[in-house]
C-alpha cells in the first residue's frame, strides 16, 4: 500500500510538495485545479522537477468543476478539452494515472443516450492518455442512485478505462457501504482508492471516526480491499486542519496491518 494526499489548490503548489515529502507521504494526488495548480498558468516542468527531487510519486486528478454534464454540447466539448489538457499535465509531471469524476449526463438524455455520451467522451480521453503513457480512471460520485449499474454499463463499453473507487462516496445514502459491490464487478479495473469518513449523508471529508453517528467502518472497508488483494495507492482525502489528515494516515496504517 502507498498512501498519498491531495494538494489544496488554494495553497502554493511547491509548498504543498515540500509538506507532503516532509511528512513521509508516498505520493501527491495532484489536483490540476485553479488557482494554485491551474493547467494554463502553472510551470509544469518546474513542478515535475520539484516532485522528482522530493522523492514523491504522483497521481493526477482533474478539477471537479469541469462541466461534462452541462446541457450545452459546446460547454461539454470545452470541458473535454480541459480534461485532455489535464492528461497532458500528468504526462509532464510523470504520473501514470489521471483520474476524473463521474457527473452523470444532461437530464434530457435517456439512459441509453447517457451511456453513449460517456462512451464517446471516455474513448477520446483514454486514447489521448494511451498516446502519452497515462491511464485514465473514473471516480464514483457521491450520488449512489443507480450509479453501480451505470458504471457496469459504461465500463463494459470502454474496455481500457480504469476505476478510481472513492470509499467515502460509496458510503452515502445507501443501506450498506458499496465497496464490495464495486470491487466484485470491477476489481480488474481498479487502479486507485480515495478514502475519508462522513456521516452517511454528506460528503464531508472527515477524519476517520469523527462522525457522531452514521460513520464509515474503516476496518471493514480495508478488509474488503485486502480480500480483493488490493495493495496499491490510497489517497486520504481529509481536508481542513492537517493535524486530522496526519492522524487519519496513522490510523489507516494501523488498521491496514490488522486487516489480513
Amino acid at each position: 500500500m502507498q498512501i498519498g494526499a491531495m494538494n489544496d489548490p488554494n495553497r502554493q503548489l511547491f509548498g504543498e510538495i515540500e509538506w507532503f515529502a516532509a511528512n513521509s507521504f508516498d505520493y501527491i494526488d495532484l489536483t490540476v485545479e485553479a488557482p494554485g495548480a491551474a493547467p494554463e498558468s502553472t510551470d509544469w516542468q518546474a513542478v515535475a522537477t520539484a516532485i522528482k527531487q522530493s522523492g514523491l510519486g504522483v497521481v493526477c486528478h482533474t478539477a471537479p468543476y469541469l462541466p461534462i454534464n452541462n446541457p450545452s454540447p459546446l460547454v461539454r466539448r470545452a470541458a473535454v478539452d480541459e480534461l485532455r489538457r489535464s492528461i497532458d499535465v500528468a504526462q509532464i509531471v510523470g504520473a501514470k494515472l489521471c483520474t476524473m469524476h463521474f457527473m452523470g449526463w444532461p437530464s434530457y438524455l435517456s439512459e441509453a443516450q447517457g451511456y453513449a455520451f460517456y462512451q464517446q467522451m471516455l474513448e477520446i480521453l483514454v486514447r489521448h492518455g494511451q498516446e502519452r503513457g497515462v491511464d485514465v480512471a473514473m471516480e464514483n460520485s457521491p450520488d449512489n442512485r443507480h450509479q453501480h449499474k451505470y458504471f457496469q454499463q459504461i465500463f463494459q463499453r470502454v474496455p481500457d478505462l480504469k476505476l478510481l473507487f472513492d470509499i467515502g462516496h460509496g458510503h452515502l445514502a445507501t443501506s450498506k457501504t458499496m465497496t464490495r459491490e464495486y470491487l466484485f464487478s470491477l476489481n480488474d479495473r481498479l487502479a486507485h482508492i480515495h478514502i475519508s469518513d462522513n456521516n452517511g449523508v454528506g460528503d464531508l471529508h472527515l477524519p476517520f471516526g469523527a462522525a457522531i453517528r452514521g460513520g464509515m467502518d474503516l476496518a471493514a472497508n480495508l478488509r474488503v480491499l485486502r480480500s480483493f488483494r488490493y495493495d496499491g495507492t490510497i489517497t486520504v482525502e481529509v481536508f481542513g486542519d492537517r493535524r486530522w489528515l496526519l492522524a487519519s494516515v496513522a490510523l489507516l496504517r494501523e488498521e491496514w496491518e490488522k486487516a489480513v
